[in-house]
């Protein structure tokens, strides 16, 4: 029996998707581990944007971040 919380493992299922996604995106694509993680960078920043966005301005997430 397990302690985990119920989205434990659907969350890690979803993890392996998405490293998946990203290796074949890779060989697909030809890229080299340092191009592969720089797209990841970029993915991660445009996610943490929009994330920041949303939390600082519920109403208006197309809001800068930074804008009062």
């Amino acid at each position: 029996m397990s302690n985990w919380h119920p989205r434990t493992q659907l969350v890690r299922l979803a993890q392996i998707d998405i490293e998946r996604a990203v290796l074949e995106v890779a060989e697909r694509n030809g890229l080299t581990y340092v191009e592969t993680m720089q797209g990841l960078a970029r993915a991660m920043e445009s996610f943490s944007k929009h994330a920041l966005r949303s939390e600082r301005h519920p109403d208006d997430p197309d809001k800068g971040a930074d804008e009062p």
